[in-house]
C-alpha cells in the first residue's frame, strides 16, 4: 500500500523564503494576500488558453469566482501553492496537492502563467519547482489533470516526461470538455 503523502511528513516545506533562479523571477510559497493576484492570473490565462476549447456561450471565470478556492488552497496545511514573482509582481502560480483519487496520490495542478509571460520559462520554472517539492516529500510519481483538447499544455507536459494514463478522464461542465490524467515518474 502506498504511503499517504502530506505536508506533515515534511514540515520544512512551509518555508517562506524565495527560491533564487537564473531567471528574472523567483518562486516562493503563496501567502493569503496573494490570492487576488493569483485569481487574476488564473482568469486571464484560462480565458486565453481555453478560447477554442470551451463553447463560446460557456460562462467565463472571474477573479471574484476564483479567489475563494485559491484562499482555500493557500490555507490548507497539506497543500502547497507556489507563485513566481518578478520583483513584487506575481506572474504565475502552481499547486502541489495530495489527492487519494489518483495513482500517485499527489497532484500538480493549476499551473497558470500571465499570458504576457508565456514562452519565457515561468511555467517551466514553476513546474520544476513542484517536481522538486514532490521529491522532497519522497513521492515516486506525480499526477496532473489537463484538458483533453488543450494541445499546447499537453505538448509542454509530454516534453517534460509526462505520460498519458490511458482510460482516466474527468468530465467538466459542459460535459463535452474532458480532462485526461497524466503521470510522471520522479527518479
Amino acid at each position: 500500500m502506498a504511503r499517504k503523502i502530506t505536508r506533515q511528513s515534511l514540515p520544512e516545506t512551509r518555508q517562506l523564503t524565495q527560491v533564487p533562479t537564473d531567471d528574472p523571477w523567483s518562486v516562493r510559497l503563496a501567502l493569503r494576500g496573494d490570492a487576488r493576484a493569483i485569481a487574476n492570473i488564473h482568469c486571464v490565462a484560462a480565458i486565453a488558453a481555453y478560447v477554442d476549447i470551451f463553447p463560446r456561450d460557456a460562462s467565463k471565470p472571474t477573479p471574484d469566482s476564483l479567489e475563494p478556492s485559491w484562499l482555500q488552497l493557500i490555507d490548507d496545511p497539506d497543500v502547497e501553492v507556489f507563485v513566481a514573482t518578478v520583483g513584487d509582481v506575481l506572474v504565475g502560480s502552481v499547486v502541489l496537492e495530495p489527492d487519494e483519487e489518483v495513482p500517485a496520490q499527489l497532484l500538480l495542478k493549476r499551473l497558470y502563467v500571465d499570458p504576457a509571460r508565456w514562452r519565457q520559462g515561468v511555467g517551466s520554472t514553476l513546474h520544476d519547482h513542484v517536481l522538486a517539492q514532490a521529491r522532497r516529500r519522497e513521492a515516486g510519481s506525480l499526477n496532473l489533470w489537463v484538458l483533453e483538447r488543450n494541445e499546447r499544455a499537453r505538448r509542454m507536459y509530454e516534453r517534460r516526461g509526462w505520460q498519458l494514463v490511458p482510460g482516466r478522464t474527468l468530465p467538466n461542465d459542459p460535459p463535452s470538455v474532458v480532462d485526461v490524467l497524466y503521470e510522471r515518474l520522479l527518479p
